[in-house]
């Protein structure tokens, strides 16, 4: 597969899953694909390991009800072949509170006949958790665990 159907495919993909729309994001995956994000699935439980492309429907109606606005930007894209990794920087606007939270994000792709079959995506879900409730959790977890961590 030339790089830029590659390219085009996982800019779909993102355009879809940002924009809410369902339908985009399962046009661009395979009928096996498979999605780890890596997020605590307690808090987020669109995310975590997830079969089918039908994900798409279930992960986009979560991020339509729980943020008012969804935008991102590719910041870095390597492509190589059927293989894809980007950087994206994410902004989330909580539909509770009105608050902007802002994330970035590693993604890498596998696609095969064109679509995607496999993606992993990474980001400080410690970061998030913070953002999500408002306050800082750095002190109080360091705290409780500083004695985990012998000298």
């Amino acid at each position: 597969m030339p790089d830029q159907a590659t390219r085009q495919c996982v800019i779909d993909f993102l355009d879809g899953y940002y924009d809410g729309d369902a339908s985009r994001v399962m046009a661009c995956c395979a009928e096996d694909f498979e999605s780890i994000v890596y997020a605590p699935v307690e808090l987020f439980p669109h995310l975590g390991h997830q079969r089918g492309r039908q994900w798409g429907v279930e992960a986009t109606r979560i991020l339509r009800a729980r943020y008012a606005s969804r935008r991102y930007e590719l910041t870095f894209m390597a492509v190589e072949g059927e293989k894809a990794s980007t950087m994206v920087r994410v902004s989330l606007k909580k539909r509770n509170d009105h608050r902007i939270m802002q994330l970035q994000v590693a993604d890498f792709f596998t696609l095969r006949d064109g679509l995607i079959l496999s993606h992993r995506a990474f980001f400080d879900s410690f970061d998030l958790v913070q953002q999500v409730l408002g306050r800082d959790l750095t002190e109080a977890f360091a705290a409780s665990v500083r004695h985990a961590m012998p000298a």
